[in-house]
């Protein structure tokens, strides 16, 4: 009967008519509501994604320090080194910053530059005085360890979210913050430690290393034995990665990837001395090796703590899932790691010195 009067004047309505168009308008209201949030949900997440890149923009990309062929090179080596120690100095700002993302980059980029530093370091053996590399080596090695275990929390909780990526939706998110929880309660809980105190440390211990490179008589470094160094670690590295790529080697595993990892940084900070691509691209292929390995030691990591903690969760069936997913991720990364890794340390460490020999004369030559 409703429908029949929907098109009487509204003046003359009958109670019928009033409560459709009561409900009518009360569904209306709902719907716009409901787009309302929606609309707000998305608006949210777009400004969030844009917020995100324009931080990224406005933060430059570091570039690692590479050697300049027209200087001398012990002076070359020295200027590389300090820059790698300066871009540290830069981002300890960022790790007194209130903001997390802020922080998380100032870590990042801090842990990368002394890495590059200590492989760029590695080279001045035999030539710098050994107790003064020994020294900054040690400091170095120290300040990475205290960085280390925030970016290990970090890591954990970005795993996690991959893993529980197997649930529906539904119940995903409810799993995620359950194995958080349980799993890394002090990032979960927001403990923070004195992020300006550790800031202040680090910049007093980098400017002490700073110090001491400026001090340092570099005369000696000569190109014959920057082409030894690299072909001795491209030995070792070739020794530890002929064993069984698989879990009950990860001591191995941690050799192959931290010994491919100072050779790709050692390449591109000789990578002007001589052919540039060929150099790029064999620190690109090691790089590959490198990241495939680390990402299987956080999965690691994770089915670790999944194991010794499994009674914890209120659901044993969804921690066996999750156990599923990380073995059956790490067997496809080691695999896709070793073919990788067999690839591109078929070379032997004759020929990766005598690439680096030729192109020093091509460099003298130009």
């Amino acid at each position: 009967m409703a429908a029949e009067h929907s098109d009487a004047p509204a003046g003359k309505r009958g109670t019928g008519d009033v409560a459709v168009a009561v409900v009518r308008k009360s569904a209306a209201k709902s719907a716009a509501k409901s787009a309302a949030k929606s609309a707000d949900k998305f608006a949210a997440e777009a400004a969030a994604k844009s917020a995100a890149k324009a931080a990224a923009l406005r933060l430059p990309r570091i570039y690692p320090a590479r050697i300049q062929p027209a200087e001398e090179l012990g002076e070359a080596l020295r200027a590389a080194l300090l820059a790698e120690i300066d871009v540290a100095l830069r981002e300890c700002d960022g790790l007194a910053s209130w903001e997390q993302p802020r922080r998380r980059r100032a870590v990042h980029e801090i842990r990368r530059a002394l890495k590059r530093f200590r492989a760029g370091a590695s080279l001045c053996k035999g030539a710098v005085d050994a107790v003064a590399v020994r020294e900054v080596q040690e400091e170095v090695r120290g300040t990475a360890e205290r960085l280390s275990a925030t970016r290990d929390r970090d890591v954990l909780i970005e795993t996690i979210a991959g893993v529980c990526e197997i649930f529906p939706p539904t119940s995903r998110r409810s799993v995620q913050a359950i194995a958080v929880a349980v799993l890394a309660p002090e990032k979960a809980t927001t403990a923070s430690a004195d992020w300006q105190q550790a800031a202040s440390i680090l910049r007093s211990q980098l400017e002490g290393m700073r110090t001491r490179m400026l001090t340092a008589d570099m005369r000696a470094v000569g190109p014959d034995g920057i082409a030894d160094a690299i072909a001795r670690r491209w030995r070792r590295a070739r020794r530890s990665a002929a064993v069984p790529w698989n879990a009950g080697h990860l001591d191995s595993l941690h050799e192959v990837r931290k010994e491919c990892q100072r050779i790709a940084a050692q390449l591109l900070l000789i990578s002007r001395l001589g052919p540039r691509r060929k150099f790029e691209k064999l620190a690109a292929d090691l790089g590959s090796v490198v990241s495939k390995i680390g990402e299987d030691r956080d999965l690691g990591l994770l089915e670790g703590l999944l194991t010794e903690r499994r009674a914890e969760f209120p659901d044993p069936r969804q921690v066996g899932e999750m156990l599923r997913q990380v073995h059956e991720r790490r067997q496809k990364l080691l695999r896709s790691a070793y073919q990788r890794a067999t690839k591109v340390l078929d070379q032997k460490s004759g020929s990766i010195r005598k690439l680096i020999s030729i192109g020093r004369v091509r460099s003298r030559r130009g």
